[in-house]
């Protein structure tokens, strides 16, 4: 087998390989992002940014107040 030829055939296997991988990837994620037992979770998240205060239980910003 000439050099150019063994080159190519392993570009094009790891190419096909490469493809292959990141769209089992893909799939796992989105089986993991759409999951029932994750929806909870997610919305909670979700409205994590909307919410008053720094942190999930707020004691943070009871304690900037305190040092005023």
């Amino acid at each position: 087998m000439e050099p150019e030829t063994t080159y190519s055939l392993v570009r094009t296997w790891a190419g096909a390989g490469g493809l292959v991988l990141m769209m089992v990837l893909f799939a796992l994620a989105l089986v993991y992002a759409l999951r029932p037992g994750n929806k909870q979770k997610f919305d909670r998240l979700a409205r994590l940014p909307l919410q008053d205060g720094d942190g999930p239980d707020d004691k943070a910003g009871d304690r900037m107040e305190a040092k005023k």
